[in-house]
């Protein structure tokens, strides 16, 4: 039996998870990745991202050693739109710069000064135009314009995926997957292993910075032997080409099929949809990326930061520690299930703007900011936090049709991951909200790292394609309830006006 590693480096954590040639989630292991983050500065150490996936691969070989020896094949993917410049051996020379962080974006904006034929030539040639606000290519642009003692010892700028990739197999390299938000290749054409010179030119990016771009299916290598040994890894296990956890999150959901829209909420809140043919609605923020399989793109649409949110205020407001007294608790989310389940949909009629971080799809306005709205006498502190489930919620409901109709795939199943779909409540309330059947995976937490593995697998020869969509594991499908469809109906219009209304005022305060 052939087994394969996944590698799923998240914002928060980084997790591993040992497959077998069925599927099946042998063992998983999880370790914390910090971020420091200073106003508009996000920030991690490249160095502990890479002990702690090393620490979670130690974890996996210990729990399941019968398993890890028969590894054959290992698969990476992670968080993206974030920058670790690395010499030549693939270490890290600088900060790996977060998505969340937004320096570089008046780089970004002087490419438009520059040449006023630019927005249209990234959005036909790539489907981004670079307008900044946490790109890589700002990224990119930042430590070569603002950082030259960085960018002077920097051989290629890399994302988190292809990070991790040098460190187990010691090449430097990227692919068209891996590469999307730096906005230098032409996703037109599907399986490119060149830049676009014409963005290149118009950027002003240092091309002596950039990682060479390799074949999506093709593998990388094998594991260094050092790191074999390190890890307690077979020596021969072959390392994959490596993508990003949206790509991932196609897999896991299943919504590489047309009749199954994938949705994630982990730290962020991502559906995803596939398609044939390349483009963007610039109106909503939606758009396609080049897939790992071919003829193939996935329909991305990133409506901003969603359990981010419920873990900030479970953990800076209801169990904060402060001069109030202390409040702190070891598992904020450990009540959440029964507060849902105690307080009605609609939480007495507070409205919670998620907009913590700005918006994004389906109207995307970096000044935007969250808020309660409709308090009274009567909200309690658990109104509140139902609220923000809704909030979150209303922000999907408001993008779901947008995505549908830009796919051409109505009316779709929607297959639910990542850690917020292990609350059944939250699967409910979701299901509520959008007025359809919401089925949640199994191990919904783990669901990036199997997915990667798999993929591992099917690069191995040892899984087809078809069985990456029959393996998509369901553990629940809950149905909407129609008793509650007035009360949402009735938030979710008074939640998108609120946007419109309260944008000048957040323009104002924010700019």
């Amino acid at each position: 039996m052939t087994h394969a590693l996944g590698i799923d480096v998240g914002t928060t954590n980084a997790k591993v998870a040992l497959v077998d040639d069925t599927g099946r989630l042998v063992t998983a292991a999880a370790r914390p990745i910090t971020t420091t983050r200073d106003g508009e500065v996000a920030e991690q150490d490249a160095a502990q991202l890479w002990v702690a996936v090393c620490d979670a691969v130690r974890e996996v070989v210990s729990a399941a050693p019968d398993g890890a020896a028969d590894i054959g094949h290992i698969g990476v993917d992670s968080q993206y739109s974030s920058t670790v410049p690395v010499d030549a051996a693939g270490n890290a020379v600088g900060p790996l710069i977060m998505y969340l962080d937004r320096r570089g974006t008046d780089h970004c904006l002087a490419i438009f000064g520059r040449d006023p034929d630019a927005f249209m030539a990234f959005v036909e040639h790539h489907g981004i135009p670079p307008v900044g606000g946490g790109v890589s290519l700002s990224h990119m642009l930042y430590f070569q314009h603002d950082r030259p003692e960085i960018h002077a010892r920097t051989h290629a700028y890399l994302e988190p995926m292809d990070f991790v990739i040098a460190q187990l197999t010691g090449v430097v390299a990227a692919n068209q997957c891996t590469q999307f938000t730096s906005l230098l290749c032409d996703n037109r054409t599907l399986g490119s292993t060149e830049y676009d010179p014409e963005l290149l030119r118009m950027s002003g990016a240092d091309p002596d910075t950039l990682p060479p771009l390799r074949s999506l299916i093709d593998p990388i290598g094998t594991l260094l032997a050092e790191v074999a040994a390190d890890l307690g890894l077979p020596a021969g296990a072959i390392v994959h080409a490596p993508i990003n956890d949206s790509h991932a999150g196609a897999i896991a959901t299943g919504a590489r099929r047309a009749d199954r829209m994938g949705l994630m909420i982990g730290t962020t809140s991502v559906l995803l949809d596939t398609t044939d043919r390349h483009g963007t609605d610039l109106d909503h923020e939606v758009l396609t990326m080049p897939s790992p399989f071919p003829g193939e793109y996935i329909v991305w649409a990133e409506n901003g930061l969603g359990g981010k949110v419920v873990e900030h205020m479970l953990e800076r407001v209801v169990h904060a520690s402060d001069e109030l007294g202390d409040h702190s608790t070891a598992d904020q989310f450990a009540q959440l299930d029964q507060l849902l389940s105690a307080v009605a949909p609609g939480s007495n009629g507070a409205i919670f703007m998620p907009w913590l971080a700005g918006s994004l799809s389906p109207v995307a306005d970096t000044n935007m900011r969250g808020g309660f709205l409709n308090l009274s006498l009567d909200t309690e502190r658990r109104h509140l936090v139902r609220a923000v489930i809704e909030g979150v919620g209303f922000n999907l409901a408001w993008l779901l049709p947008v995505v549908e109709t830009f796919s051409g795939h109505p009316d779709q199943e929607i297959i639910f991951g990542g850690g917020a779909a292990r609350s059944a409540h939250w699967v409910q309330t979701l299901a509520d909200i959008f007025d359809r059947p919401v089925s949640a995976l199994t191990d919904p937490h783990q669901v990036i790292a199997r997915a990667t593995a798999m993929l591992a697998l099917n690069r191995g020869g040892v899984l087809t394609t078809d069985d990456l969509d029959r393996m998509v594991d369901v553990a629940t499908k809950v149905e909407p309830r129609p008793e509650h469809r007035a009360t949402y109906d009735r938030l979710l219009t008074q939640y998108v006006a609120a946007f419109d209304a309260l944008r000048p005022i957040y323009a104002t305060l924010n700019t």
